[in-house]
């Protein structure tokens, strides 16, 4: 059997990467095929196993995709048979086929897993999916040139049947890892939330109660308002970091009474208001109406996964939020009519931010250039980069942006060299009038807090 095994798959390595094969290169017995559907199934288990380990358990959903294969793919060799009037060669192709998935399947790991570990841009991951759809369709052609009688029609007829039955369920139905992390009935309860009646009806309150909240500006106070949205639902990162900047600012930048947070994360539901375009806009207007609009600043925080289009994700799932881009951003901002703010964008290619929102009156700063990915999602870390380093760190140390952000810069791209990505280019445009504006507030802070104010004005 061993021999059989090994038969088979030196002649998949080699049609695999298109080279001649003949009949004689494979054991096309019903042995053989079963060895090789129980080694393609054994390559589907181990990259779950190596990402989970021991405590997982098995995907029944993904193990039925992987069986399906079996059938269809018996059902082409007869019908490659019928087709090619040779009845006793129904197995040559579905051997050779199953042959050749064994490489796919391997080259097709491998090379998920080096792209995972390299500073390998977003906007071509599409071209990774489609790979092995292209290379399979590729090989059903390879092995109807080859293992089939010289009939272009016949062969053609073949192909066709090829991508019909095997390439089109696995492109309706993909196939993921048979070794899961064992599920959390409980968390996967909370993926209804926002659609569960608890969180249904408790929204509507939610939001107006936290605009309700909103304190008025002080009058001869220049007071400094918060909007900190967490866009992303599923990652935990994003709700993490709002909680602890609204934090800093209650705390540190006397804002107590004039933050408004908006988070997309089914542990939050019924907490805070879900952050999407129309809460945001909400918020922005309630903000622009109890503020004094000549002397508070607003500090508008907006952090998610964004994209080489230039659009924020706002996921919440099963709710279709409608994502933000630039653009929608600006009319809602404008609607409000704030005159100054502060706006950070912490997302991947956030940098085409700037140009549309910037004027003398604003400041933008963003996690990465227009055309650069920024660092630091997933639901393990605390913060993303870009609101590590100037919250959580700079902004702890002094109470001036344009230093925060230029110690954060340097800080970011050290951090992002020694882990070996290309650096994100964070950017800052500072409107001219609000300088001044963001001095007098500084001033004040640190008037506040006489034993650190000489070390926080510098």
């Amino acid at each position: 059997m061993m021999r059989s095994v090994l038969r088979n798959l030196r002649g998949g390595l080699r049609l695999s990467f298109f080279g001649r094969v003949r009949r004689e290169d494979f054991d096309a017995t019903g042995e053989a095929f079963a060895a090789l559907v129980l080694l393609n199934l054994a390559l589907l288990f181990l990259p779950g196993l190596r990402e989970v380990g021991l405590k997982g358990q098995l995907s029944y959903p993904d193990l039925q995709r992987a069986l399906l294969v079996v059938p269809l793919i018996l059902a082409f060799g007869l019908i490659a048979a019928r087709i090619a009037r040779e009845r006793a060669a129904a197995l040559d192709l579905p051997i050779a086929l199953m042959s050749a998935a064994v490489t796919i399947n391997v080259l097709t790991w491998v090379l998920g897993m080096l792209l995972k570990n390299t500073p390998f841009p977003a906007r071509y991951w599409h071209y990774v999916y489609y790979l092995p759809f292209a290379w399979w369709a590729v090989a059903i052609a390879a092995a109807a040139a080859r293992l089939t009688p010289p009939n272009p029609s016949g062969r053609l007829g073949i192909v066709v049947a090829g991508v019909l039955i095997l390439l089109a369920p696995a492109w309706w139905l993909p196939q993921g890892p048979l070794w899961v992390p064992t599920s959390d009935p409980g968390a996967e309860a909370s993926r209804w939330a926002p659609v569960e009646e608890k969180g249904y009806y408790a929204q509507p309150d939610v939001l107006a109660g936290a605009l309700g909240a909103l304190e008025p500006g002080r009058p001869g106070i220049p007071d400094l308002y918060l909007i900190a949205a967490g866009l992303y639902a599923r990652e935990d990162v994003f709700m993490k970091e709002v909680i602890v900047i609204e934090t800093l600012f209650r705390e540190r930048f006397d804002a107590n009474g004039r933050t408004l947070v908006l988070i997309n994360n089914p542990g939050t539901i019924d907490a805070y208001p879900v952050a999407s375009l129309t809460s945001l806009a909400a918020g922005l207007k309630r903000v622009g109406e109890v503020m004094d609009r000549g002397e508070d600043v607003l500090v508008l925080y907006l952090s998610s996964h964004g994209s080489d289009t230039h659009r924020l994700s706002v996921d919440f799932w099963p709710l279709r939020l409608d994502p933000i881009d630039p653009p929608a951003l600006k009319k809602v901002l404008d609607e409000a009519g704030i005159k100054w703010k502060v706006v950070v964008v912490s997302a991947c290619y956030s940098g085409a931010f700037v140009e549309p929102l910037k004027d003398e009156f604003t400041a933008v700063i963003t996690a990465s250039s227009a055309t650069k990915q920024s660092f630091g999602c997933g639901s393990e870390s605390d913060a993303t980069y870009l609101a590590k380093a100037l919250f959580d760190e700079e902004l702890r140390r002094t109470y001036s942006f344009e230093k925060a952000f230029d110690n954060a810069r340097r800080s970011i791209e050290e951090r992002e060299r020694s882990q070996g990505h290309v650096p994100s280019e964070p950017q800052m445009h500072m409107g001219p009038a609000l300088r001044g504006k963001l001095a007098e507030i500084e001033r004040r802070l640190a008037a506040r807090e006489p034993s650190t104010g000489a070390r926080d004005a510098r």
